[in-house]
């Protein structure tokens, strides 16, 4: 579980975002470490908690959250064959050409190479003439 602050609007359970880097503010802000130091770009967060505990910021409509987070599932679609529910992969995205489908091909939060454990398979998809299992996952630290 990571501590962090979010907008007030984004402060409630269950609420999920992709953090894309520090805004310019935040680069001069006595808050950034606890902020924006303790995520990783380009990840997806979910706040579980919501603390008692607001802060002014010049991008949030004024005011910031403090907020628990954890690293969702995501759903990604990987080779049939490494569709072993418990197991433990490196994510290789595979090859499509549909745009409709990038969501399960190169979902975002996860990047090449990631370990993962594969907690749940949710269906499968078929893309240039290939079917791919649709697998929840979850990601590793290493």
């Amino acid at each position: 579980m990571v501590i962090t602050l979010v907008g007030e609007k984004l402060a409630k359970p269950g609420v999920e975002f992709i953090y894309y880097g520090p805004a310019d503010p935040c680069k001069t802000c006595r808050l950034a470490r606890v902020c924006v130091g303790n995520l990783e770009p380009g990840r997806r967060y979910k706040v579980v908690r919501v603390r008692n505990i607001e802060h002014s910021c010049p991008l949030h409509e004024g005011k910031v959250r403090v907020v628990e987070v954890v690293e969702p599932s995501i759903e990604v679609a990987i080779e049939p064959r490494l569709a072993i529910v418990g197991s433990k992969i490196r994510i290789n995205f595979v090859e499509c050409d549909d745009p409709e489908k990038k969501d399960v091909i190169r979902p975002e939060g996860l990047f090449e190479g990631d370990a993962v454990k594969i907690l749940e398979i949710v269906g499968e998809i078929e893309c240039n003439g290939k079917k791919y299992k649709v697998v929840k996952v979850m990601r590793e630290k290493e």
